[in-house]
C-alpha cells in the first residue's frame, strides 16, 4: 500500500495543500515551523484519525476552522486497485471516517486500510517510556497479522471495563463478579498466547536488521504478560482479589503486560548511549515493516520526522537502505535538502519537496 494523492484543508498552517507522491522516498526540507510535520501529522491522520502530536483535535484544526479534512487516494498493487479515504475532524471533537467511499464508523478500519510507522524524537520512549508505549508497539503487529486480533482486543477491553465498574461499587455480587472474571481471564490468556506468537517471530527479524544498522550487542526482549504467567489468570484474580476491590481496579492481566528490552541482561534504556537508544529503536520499527511484508505481502508507510536530527549521517543511509530494500513508501522531513538526499540510497526513486510557510512545492 501507498499513497498516490494527499489533499490537506485548514489543518495547522496548511491551508489547502495538494500534493502527489512517488511510491518509494518523498522528502520535504524547510526551515523549523514551515509544516513539515505537519505534513506527515496529515498523514498520519488519514491513517489512525487522530494526531500524533496532540491529543486536543483543536489545537490541530486551524484558528477560527470549524474542521479539518485530509483526503488520500491509496493505491493497493497486489490488487492494482486505488481505495479514496477521507478524514474530517471539527473543533467539536466530531469525526467523519470514509473508506472507499463508504462511511466507517472507527478509526480501526482506517488503520487497516494505512498502517502507518512513525519514528520521531517521542518514538524513543519506546525504550525510556512506560509499558503503554510497549503494549501497543506488540499491539500493532498483532492487529495487522492476526486478522482475528481487533475483535479479542476490543472484547478484552469491554470486559476489563464491565469488571471494573463492578469493583466500583459498594456491595460486589460475587456470582456476578465470577462470571465476568472467567471470561476476563479467557480472553487475557488468548491476548498473551497471540503477543507471544507474535514477538517469537519477531526477534530473528530485529535481530538481522540491528545487525545492518549497527553494532548493540546483547539486545534481548522478554515479556511480561500482566500476571505470573506460570498461573492461570483465573486463579491469579482470585488470589488477588482484596487488592483489586481496595484498589477498586484490576490489577492483573493484559493490559498490565510490558515488553523488557535489556542490553547484555540490564535494562537497555540505563546502560545504553542516547545513540544507541535511538538505533535499536529505529531497528525495532523497521524490522515491524520487514515481518508486516514478510506475513502479509503487503508493506506499510514509514513517516521520519527530522531524521538528521535523530541520527548521525551514517545510520540515516543506513536506515534509508534497509527501507529502500523494504520497498516501503517513506515521508522523510528535515532542514536541509542536501542531508535528506544523502539518506537515500543513490539508485532510488526519489521525490523532492520545499515547505515555506505552509506551501509544499515539489523540486
Amino acid at each position: 500500500m501507498y499513497i498516490k494523492k494527499l489533499d490537506v484543508h485548514r489543518l495547522r498552517n496548511l491551508e489547502h495543500v495538494q500534493l502527489s507522491f512517488c511510491p518509494s522516498a518523498n522528502l520535504f526540507y524547510g526551515i523549523n515551523g514551515s509544516g513539515k510535520t505537519s505534513l506527515l501529522e496529515s498523514i498520519y491522520l488519514l491513517g489512525r484519525g487522530r494526531s500524533f502530536r496532540s491529543r486536543n483535535i483543536r489545537s490541530v484544526i486551524q484558528h477560527e476552522a470549524g474542521d479539518c479534512v485530509v483526503f488520500g487516494v491509496l493505491h493497493a498493487p497486489e490488487d492494482k486497485r486505488d481505495i479514496p479515504v477521507g478524514v474530517q475532524r471539527t473543533s467539536k471533537g466530531e469525526f467523519r471516517f470514509k473508506v472507499d467511499g463508504t462511511p466507517v464508523a472507527s478509526a480501526s478500519e482506517l488503520v487497516e486500510e494505512l498502517p502507518l510507522q512513525l519514528l520521531n524524537s517521542d518514538s524513543f520512549g519506546l525504550l525510556e517510556g512506560g509499558p503503554l508505549n510497549r503494549r501497543q508497539f506488540l499491539d500493532w503487529g498483532v492487529f495487522h497479522v492476526e486478522h482475528t486480533y481487533p475483535a479479542l482486543w476490543k472484547a478484552y477491553q469491554r470486559c476489563l471495563k464491565h469488571r471494573n465498574s463492578l469493583l466500583r461499587r459498594d456491595r460486589i455480587d460475587g456470582s456476578e463478579l465470577a462470571l465476568w472474571d472467567s471470561e476476563f481471564a479467557r480472553l487475557g490468556e488468548q491476548v498473551h498466547e497471540a503477543r507471544k506468537r507474535y514477538l517469537g517471530a519477531f526477534k530473528p527479524v530485529f535481530e538481522q536488521v540491528l545487525a545492518q544498522l549497527s553494532d548493540v550487542p546483547g539486545i534481548s526482549f522478554g515479556y511480561q504478560p500482566g500476571w505470573d504467567h506460570q498461573t492461570p489468570l483465573l486463579d491469579v484474580l482470585k488470589a488477588g482479589i482484596e487488592r483489586d476491590q481496595r484498589t477498586r481496579t484490576s490489577n492483573y492481566g493484559a493490559h498490565r503486560a510490558d515488553l523488557r528490552i535489556k542490553a547484555n541482561g540490564r535494562s537497555a534504556s540505563e546502560v545504553l548511549s542516547r545513540g544507541q537508544i535511538k538505533t535499536v529503536v529505529c531497528a525495532m520499527r523497521i524490522a515491524q515493516g520487514y515481518l508486516y511484508h514478510q506475513t502479509t505481502g503487503k508493506q506499510c508507510v514509514y513517516l521520519l520526522d527530522d531524521l538528521p536530527s535523530e541520527l548521525d549521517a551514517e545510520h540515516r543511509r543506513r536506515v534509508g537502505q534497509l527501507l529502500q530494500e523494504l520497498g516501503a513508501q517513506v515521508f522523510i522531513t528535515g532542514v536541509f535538502q542536501d542531508d535528506l538526499r544523502a539518506s537515500w540510497p543513490n539508485e532510488g526513486e526519489v521525490a523532492m519537496f520545499h515547505v515555506e510557510h505552509g506551501v509544499v512545492t515539489p523540486q
